[in-house]
């Protein structure tokens, strides 16, 4: 079926869904920002600590700094990642509670 050149999928009950996300994919969509920023963090930590073992085997001659500021800035983005998905799921309820009402 389609409908303006776009085309509609449908559900188990055989009607239209407009789009081919699900309700629970949809509801958890605000959270995509805090995750990609969680992900890069870990990331970025596990790239400090490989260095910084590597460093310790002898196999680099990376400086210790570049290991350290990498641990710590990827330390920082996992726990600013974590801090953040409390504050929108709290901004998330109270719009929905300022619409119930």
């Amino acid at each position: 079926m389609e409908v303006n050149g776009e085309r509609l999928y449908s559900d188990d009950s055989g009607g239209p869904c407009p789009d081919r996300y699900s309700a629970v994919a949809r509801g958890m969509a605000y959270l995509h920002k805090p995750i990609i920023v969680m992900v890069m963090g870990s990331l970025m930590s596990a790239a400090g600590g490989l260095l910084s073992l590597l460093q310790s085997w002898g196999v680099t001659e990376a400086s210790t700094s570049v290991a350290s500021a990498c641990l710590s800035i990827g330390l920082m983005f996992v726990v600013m990642g974590l801090v953040w998905i409390p504050i929108l799921k709290e901004k998330q309820r109270r719009k929905r509670f300022s619409q119930a009402v």
